[in-house]
């Protein structure tokens, strides 16, 4: 027992040590980054690389919401909210150093054999959120700077939520104090007093959801509400819209906006059977292709890690004439990248952080 207990506070003491000393790698980096920002050292790199290289990667940024000031809603990071502010500063910044092309531009480079001759950006949205229209497109029609918005097609024109924004809004709205689900959280539960509280609940909660079965996560979303107190329809009914509508999906796709498929529902396609994910896919191009009167060409699959998607699946987006298929595993594309497996670089703030990374992937 003795012996035991001494290599359990032995790997504590490990676990701690190197906690620490990543905080510290990740503090001296920002560090790096604020200086090089605020000296315009990154600007000298840059000019240096251009004289060392003819190609560079195309780096497709990933977004979700857009977020001001007046927005409530628990803070899941900058790829799922991402303040007006920063989103200002990045896209002023990007535009003084990057060219910004659309899906098609990357997508037509990458099969045509030929090498980001610049430093290039595409700047992607995931499911369809009214802030899209409200606060990122007005910002992105004053800069010329055109944009992929990938559409959970059932969503358009609803009050209907995400499932992990199902979660956020009714931990926002419970009186509970605390959540306890001993099939998903610890055996202690959790405190959901603070927004602290609810929002490390909320990251929690979706993470555990992820990695089962559609059915039984939507058994588990109403075990989840039912704790909490609320009424999801109740939410949804008296709630303000939170998606796009599909007359502000038309004006923005006659102005420099694309729209893309990210399925009907917004389910995890590995999680549900091959002919419902095949289903989820097909429908949804066939609704934006009717309204936009359009070709749909691209597809982003919700959640977007390898593991929520499938060989056959990534066939059939193929076979139904998808032309490319956006996911978030981390990594810029090149001339060699696969069209059907893009990587992306999910949005970090503030705008030097941005600048930090964006700069390191060019060298």
């Amino acid at each position: 027992m003795v012996i035991k207990s001494a290599n359990v506070s032995n790997r504590n003491e490990s676990v701690s040590t190197t906690l620490m000393v990543d905080r510290i790698k990740k503090v001296v980096k920002h560090g790096i980054y604020f200086l090089s920002y605020h000296l315009h050292l990154f600007d000298l790199i840059m000019f240096i690389v251009s004289r060392l290289r003819r190609e560079y990667p195309c780096i497709i940024l990933l977004y979700h919401r857009i977020v001001d000031d007046r927005t409530i809603y628990l803070d899941k990071g900058p790829v799922v909210h991402h303040h007006i502010r920063d989103f200002e500063q990045e896209i002023a910044w990007l535009k003084k150093r990057f060219q910004f092309l659309s899906m098609d531009e990357v997508v037509d480079t990458i099969r045509s054999g030929k090498f980001f001759a610049r430093p290039s950006v595409a700047i992607t949205f995931d499911d369809g959120y009214l802030d899209n229209y409200t606060l990122a497109y007005p910002v992105l029609k004053s800069q010329g700077v055109p944009a992929m918005i990938y559409l959970a097609t059932s969503l358009i024109g609803t009050n209907v939520k995400t499932w992990p924004d199902q979660i956020e809004v009714a931990l926002i709205a419970s009186p509970k104090k605390m959540l306890s689900l001993p099939d998903i959280l610890p055996d202690s539960g959790m405190p959901i007093v603070t927004k602290d509280e609810k929002q490390r609940c909320c990251i929690q909660l979706s993470k555990a959801l992820k990695g089962i079965p559609n059915m039984e996560r939507k058994t588990s979303l109403n075990q989840i509400f039912n704790e909490l107190g609320v009424s999801m329809e109740a939410l949804e009914n008296s709630g303000a819209r939170t998606m796009l509508n599909w007359d502000e999906v038309k004006e923005m796709s006659a102005n420099n906006i694309n729209f893309g498929s990210h399925s009907h529902t917004h389910p995890i396609l590995s999680r549900v059977p091959l002919k419902e994910a095949q289903e989820e896919i097909r429908l949804s191009k066939q609704i934006l292709e009717e309204l936009l009167g359009q070709p749909t060409k691209h597809f982003a699959y919700p959640n977007g890690r390898a593991e929520d998607f499938s060989d056959d699946l990534r066939e059939y987006c193929r076979e139904i004439g998808f032309k490319s298929i956006a996911t978030v595993v981390y990594g810029t594309n090149n001339m060699y990248s696969n069209p059907h497996e893009l990587r992306r670089v999910g949005a970090v703030r503030p705008v030097w952080i941005m600048a930090g990374e964006l700069t390191r992937h060019c060298l």
